[in-house]
């Protein structure tokens, strides 16, 4: 089979969209997942933000949502507002990004959302082991590929290694499928996890060249994109122009 395409945080190909907008268009498309970044904030509410500091510099979580929804405007959607608009429509794809929150986090989705209408990816190795003890009918990714340039030559060197073999953290983690960097999917992972039956989710491929290279690969469970537009023409077989 073809894989799932994935619209990573919403996105759709049109540049200027408030983040409603784009998810929305991109569940228009008819992507099959569309990817949200769950944060907290200080006063207990979950919202859609992908990186780790705001434009101002701080934390997402050291905010409450009112001092969040004042920096980042239309961009920012809370996990309700999202969930009111992904409704059945199409598959959640929850990306975690506070260690320690994920079981909190996995429930406020289940609150309102069926175990099979979505998935999470988290690096962290407990965390998944712990959604898993607690949720066994969430299927859960373990994310391979973080970002290690600020790191040091020899810690940069160990993560890579690990995740290029990544049989230990797997079976600590209890993990249903990989979320892999295209780099590490390219080098061996889509060949690791084909040898041993596991799904495997590509990240972020936004290159029309290296989009078709994978999509055309049936190793690969779902491709993750910035350009579901693309994936989506090439999935059917459609010129994109």
């Amino acid at each position: 089979m073809a894989p799932l395409i994935c619209a990573h945080r919403g996105s759709c190909g049109v540049s200027g969209l408030t983040a409603a907008e784009r998810y929305g268009r991109a569940i228009e498309m008819g992507v099959d997942y569309v990817e949200l970044d769950a944060w907290r904030t200080s006063d207990g509410v979950y919202v859609n933000h992908h990186d780790d500091l705001t434009p101002s510099g701080v934390s997402p979580a050291s905010l409450t949502y009112g001092e969040l929804k004042s920096e980042l405007g239309s961009e920012l959607l809370t996990l309700d507002e999202l969930l009111d608009q992904v409704a059945l429509r199409v598959g959640l794809h929850v990306d975690l990004k506070e260690p320690g929150r994920e079981i909190e986090t996995v429930r406020a989705v289940l609150d309102r959302c069926a175990e099979s209408r979505f998935v999470v990816t988290t690096g962290d190795v407990e965390g998944i082991r712990n959604i898993k003890e607690s949720f066994p009918a969430v299927r859960a990714g373990l994310t391979l590929g973080a970002d290690m340039r600020n790191a040091r030559t020899w810690a940069t060197l160990r993560q890579r290694m690990s995740e290029l073999f990544p049989g230990e953290r797997l079976k600590r983690s209890h993990a249903d499928f990989v979320a892999a960097h295209q780099q590490l999917a390219r080098i061996r992972l889509l060949r690791y996890c084909a040898g041993r039956g596991l799904a495997a989710w590509v990240w972020t491929v936004d290159d029309e060249a290296e989009i078709a290279r994978f999509i055309a690969d049936r190793r690969v469970t779902a491709l993750i994109t910035n350009r579901p537009d693309i994936a989506l023409r090439l999935r059917a077989g459609l010129p994109h122009h």
